[in-house]
């Protein structure tokens, strides 16, 4: 039996499956102090209390993210060595606005991201995702086979919320090398040269995503920039919501918008398409009926969401000593919640190891996060994984495994569950 004691988060074994250690922490230790300091919430039904109480479990300062430190990877946060703060040097100011803010401030960013995000506007983008998505297929569909994550997945989210900022496609490749290198220090412990690489990229990202904010100034266009250019604030970030002194956002604020979009927005959509491409493959009566029925394809993907998270984990710092789950939490301890255990919890689904996309309670995963922080580009990215499933199944025929190619193994990465390639076979529709 596996026990929750021998938990260990960054080992090659745990982040291949992490799911029977998953299993170990609720029937052992739903919340599990695996450090001093550092806890783990697996259940659904704490993950749901806390993700709904920011006061006590705050987003602000990093907390989303662990430090990656020791030997364990869990050690308290230190200064960042010298190297990584003279690259810090040329970055844009930090802001604390959606994934990294806490209400108020957090809700009065939300509220502007979420106009242009509202349903409508999604749904504008529609004909822009069926284009993309189809030039991506136009150019391997002959070749009868492809590597679906270089050639497809990754380029689908990187290509929409591209045009949803407003970046041109003509700094697509730029733009898609800065977002690999720059997200591979979520991943987990990493060597100083990495760490410099993935900053470095960072920083050129954000300072790039700024010189595009200020000369979108000049001319605001119909895109998520140009909104948050034209939108205002409270000034007071402390007062009242009757206060009627608004600002304009900076331009660092919007950058950090921007960016959170940009990592949300691609990698999970990237990951989701992936992993649920194989579990459908792997399920070959299931992916005979969304062949038949492609009104499943919303279900579905609710289904490969829940099944195979791709953001499996993030942190809260506790604002007070709290008791939590029968634990004593201290103030300032970092507690990650465990999504991906979370939607594999047998108290909250039915057989969570089986995929089933006529599950009675598919909308009833956090693989969005729940509470003020529920993810706020979630019908964006629903609407580019059902137009790319309605391609791939309408245009790729006897869709297959390509023999020998494949290994299936994952990222070393804590914080998303991704295939490192998925090979397929398929017939021309």
């Amino acid at each position: 039996m596996t026990d929750v004691k021998d938990f260990q988060p960054f080992s090659v074994e745990t982040l291949e499956c992490p799911y029977p250690f998953y299993k170990a922490m609720q029937d052992q230790a739903p919340v599990f102090e695996a450090s001093p300091g550092v806890f783990f919430v697996s259940s659904y039904e704490h993950i749901n209390q806390a993700l709904r109480d920011p006061e006590t479990f705050m987003s602000g300062n990093g907390a989303a993210f662990l430090n990656f430190q020791g030997e364990d990877g869990l050690a308290p946060p230190t200064a960042p060595p010298p190297v990584i703060l003279e690259i810090l040097k040329n970055d844009v100011p930090q802001r604390d606005t959606l994934l990294s803010g806490d209400p108020p401030a957090h809700a009065r960013f939300r509220r502007l991201v979420n106009r242009s995000l509202s349903p409508r506007r999604v749904a504008q983008f529609e004909p822009q995702i069926r284009r993309v998505v189809n030039d991506l297929i136009d150019a391997f569909i002959d070749d009868g086979e492809c590597e679906l994550i270089e050639q497809f997945s990754m380029m689908v989210p990187l290509s929409v919320v591209a045009l949803a900022l407003g970046v041109p496609q003509s700094d697509l490749a730029q733009y898609k090398d800065w977002c690999v290198r720059s997200v591979s220090i979520l991943a987990g412990k990493i060597t100083p040269e990495q760490a410099v690489d993935a900053t470095t990229a960072a920083v050129e990202l954000r300072n790039y995503l700024a010189d595009k904010v200020e000369a979108a100034r000049q001319k605001p266009e119909d895109n998520v920039i140009g909104d948050l250019i034209k939108a205002h604030i409270l000034a007071d970030e402390a007062g009242d919501e009757t206060d009627e002194e608004f600002r304009p956002l900076d331009t660092p604020e919007i950058v950090s918008v921007a960016q959170q979009l940009l990592v949300a927005g691609q990698e999970t959509v990237n990951y989701l398409i992936s992993s649920l491409t194989l579990m459908l493959l792997q399920n070959p009566d299931q992916l005979a009926e969304v062949i038949d029925d492609p009104t499943l394809i919303p279900d579905m993907i609710e289904e490969g969401m829940r099944a195979e998270s791709p953001i499996q984990a993030l942190g809260r710092f506790a604002t007070r000593d709290v008791e939590f789950g029968g634990v004593h939490i201290p103030a300032g301890s970092r507690v990650i919640m465990l999504y991906g255990a979370a939607n594999r919890d047998e108290s909250a689904f039915k057989c969570p190891a089986d995929f089933d996309i006529h599950r009675e309670d598919l909308r009833d995963h956090v693989a969005f996060g729940a509470g003020p922080h529920y993810c706020v580009g979630a019908a964006l990215a629903r609407l580019e994984s059902k137009i790319a499933f309605e391609a791939l199944l309408g245009r790729l025929k006897n869709l297959r495994l390509a023999e020998g190619k494949n290994d299936f193994t994952h990222n070393y990465n804590f914080i998303f569950r991704s295939l490192k390639a998925l090979h397929i076979e398929f017939d021309k529709a």
